[in-house]
């Protein structure tokens, strides 16, 4: 593997039923099946009432929840928030994930990673990538590198441009994945029609070195320019040398 190979690696990890009896007459058998499926059907109703409260009590903490968090209180937002997640609000989930990861007293990323896991477990495309980044860190969790890639990529299936990049870097590294470059710069792709930077930095830096595409500088110093707009740093020395860009 040559040097620009492991540079591209590198740059990138910075990362129920019913049955009538047999002796029950045909009439006697439609009968009951009716009156059950009438029964079925009014506990159905009532059922999805009983969810619909149950989710607007949900939306209703969630929502002050964040007007307590932004008077300062974070007491009466934890409360809140937790009451919230335990209804299975997943975006309550998500801020409790983010309080508890946060450096100061209330940090416990043990509790941070079990938050993020309900809404991982519900599909929520943000809390599949906290999931596959604190098992990529073993943070708050055993290190688990296969699962991370794995949860990672639930999340850029669903188009989040975080996991595409960070997929896409394991897929570069062979972490996890068997190593693929034209995979890896695939993800990075989607990410960056994203307007994501650090993915159209990579996008650039694969073309400056030809790796995972054929080399082209024109197509390198376009994603460049992009990343620098949409705020990433790195790009601007590899710009600067390209064209003279100004640092």
């Amino acid at each position: 593997m040559g040097v620009r190979r492991y540079f591209l690696q590198g740059v990138a990890l910075v990362v129920a039923g019913l049955a009538a009896g047999a002796a029950m007459g045909e009439d006697a058998a439609r009968d009951r099946i009716g009156q059950a499926a009438a029964m079925a059907g009014e506990l159905k109703s009532q059922a999805a009432d009983a969810d619909r409260d149950a989710a607007g009590q949900a939306s209703q903490d969630y929502a002050e929840a964040i007007a307590a968090l932004n008077r300062g209180n974070s007491s009466r937002a934890i409360t809140l928030l937790t009451r919230a997640a335990r209804q299975g609000d997943a975006g309550a989930q998500l801020r409790l994930g983010g309080i508890y990861s946060a450096e100061g007293a209330l940090r416990d990323l043990k509790t941070a990673f079990a938050w993020y896991r309900q809404a991982a477990d519900q599909g929520d495309a943000a809390g599949e990538y906290k999931v596959g980044m604190m098992l990529l860190r073993g943070e708050g969790v055993k290190r688990d590198v296969e699962g991370a890639a794995m949860w990672l990529k639930k999340s850029a299936e669903q188009g989040y441009a975080r996991a595409q990049t960070n997929y896409g870097s394991l897929c570069l590294a062979g972490m996890g994945v068997d190593q693929d470059f034209i995979q890896a710069v695939q993800w990075f792709k989607k990410a960056a029609e994203q307007n994501y930077g650090d993915a159209q930095y990579l996008m650039g830096v694969a073309y400056e070195h030809g790796e995972g595409v054929a080399r082209d500088v024109g197509q390198a110093k376009a994603w460049y320019k992009r990343a620098v707009a949409n705020g990433n740093g790195l790009a601007k020395g590899p710009l600067y040398r390209l064209e003279g860009y100004p640092r």
